[in-house]
């Protein structure tokens, strides 16, 4: 193997700088400061550094950093023999990108030629690799130490130990019935009409004809993840829809953002440092997504003590927005407001206040409508971190469109709220949920189609996605808003689920895009 030019870039950022630049954190949560720094290129040794084509990893990179790409540093390296320290370097690399993408137009896809040398000799005592979508799996005899490089060659990174290579993502049951829908032929469309709610909602219908209910359907750009209500035989489960592998869960399976299981009360982490700074009394008081809210005291029993505790929970502020009237408003998360009294305390009700009232609850998102008090003072600009992203982001270029080309499964997105501090991730698979569920006295016309989305994030070792970050905006690279986090996937595996940001739009909102906004 001839030698490649490795090359180092500080970590990537959107683009949408703040108008102002935004303040840093008054206190740096833990899992910020352990974000891996760098992405790595490894360019081939047929292509010029300073002639790079278009669409490849250096160009790319400066087309969503907005600057000429300056390599912290770079080195000529003979991939076959890689040492031990340059394979740990790897390891410390937040991305990867290699002479050519594992990922095209939201397809996972192996190396050309099958050839799988560079790949297993990035990292120490490789032995073997695999595309299993949505995730590149590497097999090595022994975990390396957390934080994990997020994405190689475009696609989300997990290690194994397990040499059947078995599936880090529970797809589910194949299905054994039959073929469904070949004329839309997913694959073939890919670069044309691509997944949208029409075809959704034709999968859906075949289902009801099929008689087999179902709670959600996500597509994972290579291949379908459907919840059944009930266990049905595998048998009758359509096995290719719309030319496409199709897996099942049923709903006892599958975590449900309603199921209070999923949605337990989740007090903040223990043992990391977050920002529970009150932001409402510092000089030239601004508020701003991504600071800490919570809920009014209430008590529960805590049976391990046999006592009873006074409580309260805490979640993460949204975006500022404005209803067809221009009234202003901020989103929150619904389950972390139980209370009948709406209120809404910053940072939470033992150090804080209450800096308003939840007004409207949008049904089947877990996205609720807050008015401020007056004089509060609210922007849609996240804050700035010292070493990454020292402008922050700005969130005035309105609501992403929910589907491709706009956003493809395994583009980029990030957050920040106070438990991670700014946080990167990508998309795993878009999708519908149907609310409320079917059952035998619901008819078509009773539904009503819910879009979400699951993301996965960077790991670094310490349930890097909490559930005190429901609530919490992502943003694409345009800086547009994705969706809200509704709810988080374990407590090892940095996934959540999103609701769509186009459900406040179906509820007469939009991002309000004119800086600085002062409640009346």
């Amino acid at each position: 193997m001839s030698s490649h030019t490795v090359l180092n870039f500080s970590a990537r950022k959107i683009h949408t700088p703040a108008s102002v630049p935004s303040p840093l954190r008054r206190k740096q949560p833990t899992l910020e400061t352990l974000s891996l720094p760098f992405t790595t290129i490894i360019v081939s040794p047929k292509r010029s550094i300073s002639a790079t084509e278009t669409g490849s990893p250096v160009k790319k990179l400066k087309a969503t950093g907005g600057r000429d790409p300056s390599p912290d540093s770079s080195f000529e390296i003979e991939m076959t023999h890689t040492t031990r320290q340059t394979r740990t370097d790897f390891l410390h690399s937040k991305h990867i990108q290699l002479p050519y993408s594992l990922v095209e137009d939201g397809k996972a896809l192996s190396p050309p030629l099958g050839d799988w040398s560079l790949i297993t000799s990035l990292f120490p005592n490789t032995k073997g690799a695999e595309v299993m979508p949505p995730f590149l799996t590497i097999l090595v005899p022994t975990l390396p130490p957390k934080p994990w490089p997020l994405t190689v060659g475009g696609l989300p990174l997990r290690f194994t130990t397990d040499d059947e290579y078995v599936d880090l993502f529970d797809r589910g049951r194949c299905g054994r019935g039959p073929k469904v829908l070949q004329e839309l032929d997913l694959h073939a469309m890919q670069r044309t009409i691509d997944i949208n709610d029409r075809i959704f909602e034709e999968v859906i219908e075949m289902f009801r004809k099929l008689n087999i209910p179902i709670r959600d359907i996500f597509w994972f750009g290579s291949f379908w993840q459907i919840t059944t209500i009930d266990a049905v035989d595998v048998k009758q489960l359509p096995w290719r829809i719309a030319n496409s592998a199709a897996f099942y869960l049923t709903v006892a399976e599958a975590p449900d953002g309603d199921d209070p299981a999923a949605l337990r009360r989740r007090e903040v982490p223990v043992g990391k440092d977050f920002d529970d700074t009150n932001y409402a009394t510092t000089p030239d008081a601004l508020l701003r997504p991504g600071i800490m809210l919570s809920s009014s005291k209430y008590t529960i029993f805590d049976p391990q003590n046999e006592q009873i505790q006074e409580v309260f929970d805490s979640t993460t502020s949204g975006i500022l927005v404005v209803n067809t009237k221009g009234e202003l408003f901020i989103t929150v998360a619904t389950h972390g407001f139980k209370q009948d009294d709406g209120l809404v305390y910053h940072p939470n009700p033992a150090t804080g206040e209450v800096i308003g009232r939840i007004v409207e609850h949008i049904p089947h998102t877990d996205i609720s409508i807050v008015r401020l008090n007056p004089g509060l003072r609210y922007v849609n600009e996240t804050f700035a971190t010292s070493s990454t992203d020292p402008e922050g982001t700005r969130l005035r270029s309105g609501i992403a469109p929910p589907y491709p080309p706009h956003l493809r499964t395994y583009g980029f997105l990030e957050m920040n709220s106070p438990y991670t501090g700014k946080c990167e991730g990508q998309l795993l698979g878009t999708g519908i949920r149907i609310t409320p569920p079917p059952d035998e006295g619901t008819t078509s016309g009773d539904m009503r189609y819910v879009r979400h989305k699951w993301v996965c994030f960077e790991n670094n070792g310490h349930e890097p996605v909490h559930g005190c970050c429901r609530g919490t905006v992502l943003v694409d690279e345009q800086g547009r808003a994705v969706g809200m986090v509704r709810f988080t996937h374990g407590s090892e595996e940095p996934l959540c689920l999103t609701v769509s940001a186009t459900e406040l739009r179906e509820h007469g909102y939009e991002i309000c895009a004119a800086g600085v906004q002062q409640f009346i």
